[in-house]
């Protein structure tokens, strides 16, 4: 007896759609996925050296000849590791028998399928997108893997660098997300993000109007999940990945937070099969993730004290 019937005519549909399959889970192909949103990294197995050249020119005097070089040009000395991850499951057609969809079922030998492919399929990849999402900010200590909240409030050099709101409990949470905005780098402010939890952000939005800054009365454009900041160009948006942190706060840049994976070589496999041995469908997805910063004094972490 299989464990759940979840996923249909997977050797057929995964054949198929393997690359797309895989782009969905490794990377994310929703707006509202941070991973989408971050810059990437590919072709990490374990641990490698971030990938950023930091070029600065410097300026001087043009009025006499002669050559002078000047300027730096670095190099990120900064790592990011990575860990594999694997989702499998087996699913067994009869379990459908005397279910709403027997009729679905092909009993016939040789014809080993199963119904419903590409929309259980699709629930699948939502459902470990959703995982990785939450595993970015919040880590997997199952896995070993550290997300970007424990990055920047205890993760040693990363920690001691990045910049640190200390928010008293009770604080009004506009009060508290100006606080971050006060303290996010003034060179970042043209394409800064201010990070809530989906309560934080609900809550956020109602203190918006209930102080009817800018008449605000519904969301901006047609985005839910993001408001600009009163009196700034930054973006204040609800992160999935948060849900459940509500006594953090995070600011940076998309760019500042860098997401490795492997897909340059075989790490990432998404496979299905039928076992005739046992008459049942397995799938197996597997692939590398981990995230980093590239400069951790460009993250603002607010704290909201809990006691």
């Amino acid at each position: 007896m299989a464990k759940g019937y979840d996923i249909s005519k997977l050797a057929a549909y995964v054949k198929t759609n393997a690359d797309v399959i895989l782009k969905d889970v490794v990377l994310g192909s929703v707006e509202g996925d941070s991973v989408a949103n971050m810059r990437k990294q590919l072709g990490v197995k374990t641990k490698e050296k971030l990938n950023y050249l930091n070029v600065t020119p410097a300026l001087q005097s043009g009025k006499d000849c002669g050559f002078n070089a000047s300027g730096s040009t670095v190099f990120s000395d900064r790592d990011i590791t990575v860990k594999t991850i694997k989702a499998q499951d087996e699913y067994c057609d009869r379990d459908l028998l005397g279910k709403f969809a027997e009729s679905l079922v092909n009993i016939a030998a040789g014809k080993e399928t199963l119904p419903f492919e590409a929309q259980i399929v699709d629930e699948v990849v939502k459902g470990i997108r959703k995982q990785v999402e939450k595993m970015v900010w919040q880590g997997d200590t199952t896995l070993g893997i550290d997300g970007l909240i424990k990055i920047a409030d205890t993760g040693g050099d990363d920690a001691a660098s990045t910049v640190k709101v200390s928010i008293a409990k009770g604080t009004d949470i506009y009060e508290a997300v100006k606080a971050v905005y006060l303290a996010i780098p003034e060179e970042l402010l043209d394409k800064a993000f201010i990070g809530l939890s989906p309560a934080n952000f609900r809550a956020f939005t109602q203190a918006m109007v209930e102080k009817n800054y800018f008449h605000y009365s519904g969301p901006q454009d047609a985005n839910v999940n993001e408001f600009i900041f009163p009196g700034s160009n930054v973006k204040v948006k609800s992160i999935q990945g948060l849900s459940g942190v509500n006594d953090k706060i995070y600011a940076s840049v998309w760019d500042n937070l860098v997401y490795g994976t492997d897909l340059l070589n075989d790490e990432e496999v998404v496979n299905a099969w039928y076992d005739p041995n046992t008459e049942l469908f397995r799938y197996t997805i597997r692939f590398n993730a981990g995230v980093s910063t590239l400069f951790p004094d460009e993250v603002v972490l607010g704290t909201i004290a809990q006691a």
